[in-house]
């Protein structure tokens, strides 16, 4: 017994130098994933030309995984991510918009999934950096490279067929994020601020076989708020 309690103990001290070696090194890896909420500011939402003033939107879960490197700098660090995300959201207002004939009660219901890879930077600042324990604040850029092909866009109960909405390719974002670590452990919460409009337009075709590009409109910038679990290697 012990000979037990003084491996334990050699093992518990190996255990905390080697992660504070990692803690204080100048550069870090890491893996971290997660779940999100994402919100849409609408900027313009119109069926037939008609403006959609009335409408509720729904935020489904979303989820993302990331490696990333940090540079280290006493309190302070730099961190650089490679993301995948699949963003998920949905929106639903009154028929009677766009056709008055229709019945209040029928809805229409626009679904997004968007899939793509996030390239954030940001700068740390080491609040509390106490022994295994630390906080810190971090904000940065985020450029996101939407995947079109692997992004799904369902729209329902609309005057038109054939419905397809083009993502600007390139999405930018400001992040502002708190967080949280117990050795390599470690817990973000962040905010990310859209900073333009995200659609590149919506091709669709009318009953009478007649394409068009203005049919649909919804031009809006994505916000999200997110948190995630990682771990420093």
């Amino acid at each position: 017994m012990r000979r037990l309690m003084v491996f334990v103990l050699v093992l518990s001290l190996c255990l905390v130098t080697h992660a504070k070696h990692k803690q204080e090194s100048k550069v870090n890896y890491g893996v971290k994933a997660g779940f999100s909420s994402t919100m849409y500011d609408i900027i313009r939402l119109e069926v037939n030309s008609a403006p959609i003033s009335e409408y509720s939107a729904k935020s489904e879960l979303s989820s993302f995984f990331t490696v990333f490197t940090r540079f280290n700098i006493k309190r302070h660090y730099l961190q650089t991510e490679l993301s995948y995300n699949i963003s998920n959201y949905s929106i639903l207002f009154p028929s009677h918009q766009w056709d008055p004939s229709l019945e209040k009660s029928q809805q229409s219901v626009i679904n997004t999934q968007i899939n793509g890879l996030e390239l954030p930077i940001y700068y740390g600042y080491h609040i509390l950096k106490d022994g295994p324990y630390g906080m810190s604040f971090y904000m940065g850029p985020k450029a996101k490279y939407v995947i079109n092909e692997h992004s799904r866009f369902l729209f329902t109960n609309f005057p038109y067929s054939d419905i397809e909405e083009e993502i600007l390719p390139l999405n930018f974002s400001l992040m502002l994020g708190l967080g949280v670590s117990i050795n390599r452990m470690f817990f973000d919460f962040s905010f990310e601020y859209g900073l333009h409009n995200i659609s590149q337009g919506i091709k669709s075709v009318d009953s009478e076989g007649t394409p068009h590009t203005q049919g649909i409109i919804f031009d809006r910038r994505k916000n999200v708020l997110s948190f995630s679990f990682g771990l420093i290697l």
